[in-house]
């Protein structure tokens, strides 16, 4: 039985790939063109950023659910 490549693998699989296997750029490329193509991802670089990420989306809950 033959090893599926990196592009048959699911999100989840090919993202434990990329974690063991840090040198395999194409893999790694290829899980970020499909982190990328979700909608709705938010990425950030400090605690800070996250803090004021989840407010805002916090406080967007909460006025949907308030109208």
């Amino acid at each position: 039985m033959t090893q599926p490549t990196y592009e048959e693998l699911t999100e989840a699989e090919l993202r434990e790939y990329v974690r063991h296997n840090p040198q395999h750029e194409d893999a790694f490329q290829h899980y970020l063109t499909i982190v990328r193509a979700k909608p709705g991802r938010v990425v950030t670089h400090t605690e800070e950023e996250f803090d004021a990420e989840l407010r805002k989306r916090i406080t967007q809950e909460t006025s949907y659910e308030q109208t």
